[in-house]
């Protein structure tokens, strides 16, 4: 069984006149940035594997692979599901 963690990270964002957020870049915990070259997805759904209050799930391209990254309203922060172990 796959054990996943809840690993908030920074944003880049551009956001237009309507307030609508566009992910542009994720900022790892280690200052390393992966750029966002396509958002394929954007809905509101739970995250797939760790516990959350509803999310807005954003299915981006990110080195070639899609991955999901969520953003938390009641916060106001992003987070990515990384998987620690399998067992």
């Amino acid at each position: 069984m796959a054990v996943y963690n809840k690993v908030y990270v920074a944003m880049i964002l551009r956001v237009d006149i309507d307030g609508k957020m566009k992910p542009i870049e994720v900022e790892w915990e280690n200052g390393e940035r992966f750029l966002i070259t396509k958002i394929i997805d954007v809905r509101q759904a739970p995250p797939r594997f760790v516990g959350s209050s509803p999310t807005i799930r954003y299915t981006v391209k990110i080195a070639g692979r899609d991955k999901e990254i969520f953003y938390e309203s009641f916060n106001n922060k992003w987070f990515v599901e990384k998987l620690v172990s399998l067992d």
